[in-house]
């Protein structure tokens, strides 16, 4: 029996363990990601190859981590009968101050209804400053991200990336209509862009936006791919209380 109880703590710690790899992923990440030099054209070039790097490394360790996770959800041997379908959820991270949250949504998956964010209020629009994303939901499912908006950007290109691999990868030529005061917000190299975010290879994004001008981007990325508005909100936490909250950008 003692034996028994041992191997079940040992399964609780490496399930806990798997759990948090993403949020210390993410955290990696963005750190990378704040520490390249965007002012100088060679440093800058040097940090975009290494987060590239980690990126495409990352994507494996996560999606291996979440199927073990998922097999060890189901010890001890109480799950679905043999034959029955599994669901194995694709494993984003949840920011370290968002799940402190008790309102904070369900650890994301590809396969997650939109349950946990049905409760959520509404977000006015007009006090962005106030609040920081963790994340959207995007046709009934739930995805999170760090708590920065450049982050919660990566995150949603990412997403969109995988879904539309070529319509997104178009918006980086001439004449697409993806402009700010005369300059690209997508392109094939990152020197025509201020702040340029990685998307894939030969694929950057602006990050230099405002929360507004960023939302408006979003509406006419949902566009280009054929989403309908009222199918994306952003997951919203103000910055002093940590009320989560939901705002549409249909309106």
């Amino acid at each position: 029996m003692a034996e028994t109880d041992k191997t079940e703590s040992a399964v609780q710690i490496l399930r806990r363990r798997l759990e948090r790899m993403g949020q210390e992923l993410q955290a990696v990440s963005g750190e990378i990601w704040h520490d390249i030099d965007h002012n100088d054209p060679v440093e800058l070039d040097k940090g975009v190859a290494y987060k590239q790097r980690f990126n495409q490394r990352r994507g494996p360790l996560e999606a291996a981590a979440a199927e073990m996770l998922a097999l060890l959800r189901d010890y001890p041997l109480n799950g679905p009968s043999p034959g029955e379908a599994v669901v194995v959820p694709r494993m984003t991270s949840v920011p370290a101050t968002a799940a402190a949250g008790a309102a904070q949504p369900a650890a994301p998956s590809n396969s997650q209804s939109g349950t946990a964010h049905d409760a959520l209020a509404p977000a006015l629009v007009g006090d962005l400053d106030q609040k920081v994303p963790f994340g959207f939901v995007l046709g009934g499912q739930t995805y999170t991200s760090a708590s920065a908006w450049p982050l919660f950007y990566e995150a949603l290109l990412e997403e969109l990336y995988t879904r539309a691999p070529e319509k997104l990868s178009r918006l980086a030529d001439d004449g697409t209509g993806f402009r700010r005061g005369g300059k690209p917000l997508f392109a094939r190299l990152p020197d025509r862009l201020t702040d340029p975010l990685p998307v894939a290879e030969a694929l950057f994004a602006e990050a230099d936006l405002a929360p507004e001008e960023l939302i408006e981007v979003i509406k006419g990325l949902l566009g280009e791919i054929g989403y309908p508005l009222d199918s994306f909100k952003i997951l919203l936490k103000e910055k002093n209380r940590g009320t989560v909250e939901t705002l549409s950008i249909a309106a």
